[in-house]
């Protein structure tokens, strides 16, 4: 980094913009040079730029897009599921770990589809790919980074999704899936209602258990991928039900 590029940097933190024809007039040089400069700074994480300018990359960002801190049954799970995913289609990721271990995966694939998701960390990791990102709004819960409540159901009531891709905080083999967030139950049902094809994704430890509020009947789920340690039962009771089972 040059002497202009990092006082451009300087003062794009201080002041949270910069205009290409100003800083082309302050540095007294053409604006094609600015623009490089700015080009470099997004080439190295540094900026976003705009049509004008830059603006400071948020740092929510810049997180980097590898898979270190996830578990190895989450990938095997998510490798499944991307083998799954046609281009160019459109597909809903909800909340969770094992989703946004998928994210993480797709960003690396780069693949021509658009993403809807209410997860914030997800629509970060997709962040400066190829991929449509759509982030629904709605409002923030406390206890993560995603946007659920009646703005969130509504919006998403608007579009037509080609696949839904959920986790959960409990399963039961018999009677459906379950999330510990009233809130986020109502837009799981939404999800599922707008979608053609819905996939669960989950660690076979959660078959067993039961959260706050049940978002999906077993009827309403097409396909599952989980883990090899899932139980000789519940392997038998989704195979009864139809549902089509991957182990990984």
């Amino acid at each position: 980094m040059n002497q202009r590029q990092q006082e451009l940097l300087d003062r794009l933190n201080r002041t949270g913009k910069i205009l290409i024809e100003e800083e082309a007039e302050h540095f007294s040089v053409a604006p094609m040079t600015i623009r490089r400069d700015l080009r470099f700074l997004e080439k190295n994480g540094l900026a976003v730029q705009t049509k004008n300018g830059a603006i400071p990359k948020p740092k929510i960002y810049a997180a980097p897009l590898n898979m270190a801190e996830d578990s190895a049954i989450k990938r095997k799970i998510a490798t499944k599921l991307l083998e799954m995913i046609e281009p160019l289609s459109t597909v809903m990721l909800s909340t969770g770990t094992t989703t946004l271990t998928l994210a993480r995966l797709l960003a690396q694939q780069n693949l021509p589809l658009t993403i809807i998701t209410n997860s914030i960390p997800i629509a970060s990791a997709l962040f400066q790919t190829r991929i449509k990102v759509i982030l629904i709004g709605g409002e923030l819960r406390t206890t993560s980074l995603d946007l659920v409540g009646p703005a969130a159901e509504k919006y998403l009531s608007e579009y037509h999704i080609d696949l839904l891709v959920t986790g959960c905080d409990g399963a039961d083999a018999e009677e459906g899936f379950y999330t510990s967030d009233l809130n986020l139950a109502n837009l799981e049902k939404m999800s599922a209602k707008v979608s053609d094809k819905v996939i669960v994704i989950t660690e076979s430890r959660k078959f067993g258990k039961k959260a706050l509020v049940k978002f999906a009947e077993i009827g309403d789920v097409d396909a599952i991928i989980t883990d090899n340690r899932l139980k000789t039962i519940d392997r038998e009771l989704l195979n009864r039900h139809g549902i089509e089972l991957y182990i990984t």
